[in-house]
């Protein structure tokens, strides 16, 4: 899912107009994304000019959450059976 990174959203509407399904609003002049309807297509991150819409990987509220368990690598084959 993306997201939105507000220091450089300037507010031009160009993703609330390119969404194909509504899924973006602008709340204080910063793009806020519906995260319910938003269907991942990329075109809001294509198309903003300051590049920031950016996709969830980048999204250091989300850093560390999946595999902080096994010492930060993935669950891999077989993993809980003893």
């Amino acid at each position: 899912m993306p997201w939105v990174k507000e220091e450089k959203c300037i507010g031009c509407q160009i993703c609330v107009k390119e969404c194909p399904v509504d899924a973006i609003s602008m709340e204080n002049g910063i793009a806020v994304i519906d995260q319910s309807i938003c269907t991942k297509c990329g075109i809001c991150m294509e198309k903003c000019p300051q590049n920031a819409i950016r996709p969830n990987s980048e999204n250091p509220n989300l850093k560390g959450a999946r595999g902080r368990k096994n010492g930060g690598r993935g669950l891999g084959k077989g993993f809980g059976k003893h």
